[in-house]
């Protein structure tokens, strides 16, 4: 009966101590993780933002960029694959009031070092600049399509432009095009 005893003491203790370390962490982690955020929001757009709002829907989170008279310079949209070799990708895209592709940003996958992780190299993201999801056929070019695909990561290539469509489409769903000038 002693043994019981010492084990439910031990488990209590340490379950007070996981409890109590996690709610002294939980905030700064969410601070931390904020402050990703933002600094691949910044990384994403060709301008400095003045002011950030955040915009959450059922499908996903957007975030437009704003100048100081809070007109939208830009809209970002969180995207995700779940196509990658190693599984789910996740990407933040920014885009023109046009919906033309600014830049994106990985900020999680767990492709291959060295190979699939080059989805986030700048020589790669280059050739989605300016593309619009009507002037682009999306496939790699091994497919048929406008998409050069990373050599040895033919599986991350298509996943990154299957992230990218799927942002395009959320932000073609939530916010109407303005015309170019």
């Amino acid at each position: 009966m002693r043994p019981i005893i010492i084990l439910t003491l031990v488990g209590l203790l340490s379950a007070s101590l996981l409890a109590v370390v996690d709610d002294l962490t939980r905030e700064p982690i969410a601070q931390a993780k904020a402050e990703m955020k933002r600094k691949a929001i910044e990384e994403i757009f060709p301008f400095n933002i003045d002011s950030l709002k955040t915009v959450k829907t059922d499908s996903t989170t957007f975030y437009e960029a704003l100048d100081k008279e809070l007109n939208v310079k830009g809209i970002a949209a969180e995207a995700w694959t779940t196509l990658g070799y190693s599984g789910r990708i996740e990407i933040l895209l920014g885009v023109s009031p046009e919906h033309r592709i600014f830049d994106y940003k990985v900020v999680s996958h767990l492709e291959t070092p060295g190979l699939g992780d080059k989805i986030d190299k700048p020589k790669f993201k280059a050739q989605f600049k300016d593309r619009t999801l009507g002037d682009t056929n999306w496939k790699v070019k091994k497919d048929g399509g406008d998409i050069d695909e990373l050599t040895a990561a033919t599986i991350s290539s298509r996943a990154i432009s299957d992230a990218v469509v799927r942002g395009l489409e959320f932000i073609n769903a939530q916010y109407p095009k303005t015309t170019e000038e």
